[in-house]
């Protein structure tokens, strides 16, 4: 497979000259938050703590949770802030959180993903 670059798209090709793929540079995607998580691991005593406001949409159910929390707080507390309220057994549920489109992980903070004040989280919850 090779790749070749320039200001318009990207074009992939394969090894059968047949396949010829034009792919635009919108759709190629960098992982941004993998390649700098070291660095913002590092500068986690330099962001100031800070009282936000999210929502949760749980759609499932038509419900709306409101929770006060701080842009450090893991992500895993606020699926278990959120179980609670809702009354969800989490050795019986997975929860998944969902924010622009991106899954909010548990071992990370919610600044790690943009959550700001006012953010709404999309929650989805399965059965295990």
């Amino acid at each position: 497979m090779a790749c070749v670059k320039n200001d318009l798209r990207q074009v992939i090709v394969l090894t059968n000259p047949d396949y010829v793929y034009r792919v635009p540079n919108y759709c190629v995607c960098d992982p941004v938050f993998e390649r700098d998580y070291d660095q913002i691991k590092e500068k986690n005593k330099d962001i100031e703590s800070q009282k936000i406001k999210i929502t949760l949409y749980y759609l499932a159910k038509n419900k709306n949770v409101k929770l006060h929390v701080t842009n450090k707080t893991h992500v895993k507390k606020v699926k278990e802030a959120f179980a609670k309220k809702m009354e969800i057994d989490l050795k019986t549920h997975k929860i998944r959180l969902l924010f622009r489109g991106q899954e909010l992980l548990d071992g990370n903070p919610l600044y790690y993903n943009n959550v700001e004040d006012m953010s709404k989280i999309q929650v989805m919850v399965n059965e295990i």
